[in-house]
């Protein structure tokens, strides 16, 4: 879990005005929202969509191990 990725869920939170209803926001329940606290990761299609509505980079928000191999050259190449 890094500092930084629970920083910005954190962050996300306050600009939803609070873990209810950012919850809200976001279509899941506030326990969806601290398990993404814990383990210090949102998954990809909320992370998209906490970019687009509240400004934080989704990079801050997805797992390390995602970005990275989204990331690697042959990552991009594999998808088309």
């Amino acid at each position: 879990m890094s500092a930084r990725h629970v920083a910005a869920i954190n962050l996300a939170i306050a600009k939803g005005g609070g873990i209810v209803r950012f919850a809200k926001s976001m279509g899941v329940s506030h326990q969806a929202i601290y398990a993404w606290k814990r383990r210090g990761w949102v998954p990809v299609e909320k992370a998209v969509v906490i970019e687009a509505v509240y400004g934080i980079p989704r990079d801050d928000l997805m797992s390390p191990d995602l970005v990275r191999a989204l990331a690697a050259p042959s990552a991009s190449a594999d998808l088309l």
